[in-house]
């Protein structure tokens, strides 16, 4: 199995990339699934909020929310998301696995590559992702920064720029596609 994460901060276009990937990986004759690390949390989520009398969409974003609830988890546990991850991923039928919500680089970032996964910064322009964020109608919106996850720390194995000014997201996709597989690995 072939993993990859593509990672970077909050309405950079991570999920809009990982689809574009997942297609044009399918185009290849790839199985692929997209495996979100933060389904806990998410599931978390919409608990709170169902007891709180209040509805959240399965993937709507209260940031703050889900920060608070994973830094509670990370707090009980500090492996428990990254091992639940690995281990949906262990248990997937595809033969390419991608994640596109991986925040923190301790303990995530270190146990994804140590399990094999390559991994591409999706970046934007700070104005770009919070007109996103508001488009998309998140709950709440926090401060995130390169610092604030320790993307710094990472050297990625490739790079996706959304903003408008970039190559096209598919001619960025098939570049890295291309340059991943070509590493002599096979389906």
């Amino acid at each position: 199995m072939l993993t990859i994460c593509l990672y970077g901060l909050a309405g950079s276009g991570k999920s809009t990339a990982a689809a574009e990937m997942m297609n044009v990986l399918a185009e290849r004759g790839h199985k692929v699934e997209i495996i979100k690390l933060a389904a806990p949390l998410y599931e978390l989520q919409g608990e709170v909020y169902r007891t709180a009398g209040r509805e959240i969409g399965t993937w709507e974003h209260d940031n703050e929310l889900l920060r608070s609830l994973a830094t509670q988890l990370r707090r009980i546990n500090p492996m428990f998301l990254v091992e639940n991850f690995l281990d949906r991923t262990s248990r997937s039928s595809a033969n390419i696995v991608i994640n596109d919500d991986m925040r923190d680089v301790d303990p995530d970032y270190h146990a994804m590559r140590a399990a094999g996964f390559s991994f591409v910064r999706v970046t934007c322009s700070d104005e770009l992702r919070v007109q996103r964020m508001r488009a998309r109608a998140d709950r709440t919106i926090v401060a995130d920064s390169d610092a604030t996850w320790g993307y710094d720390r990472i050297t990625p194995d490739w790079e996706i720029g959304t903003d408008p000014h970039r190559l096209d997201l598919r001619t960025q996709v098939e570049v890295i596609a291309d340059k991943w597989l070509g590493r002599g690995t096979t389906m």
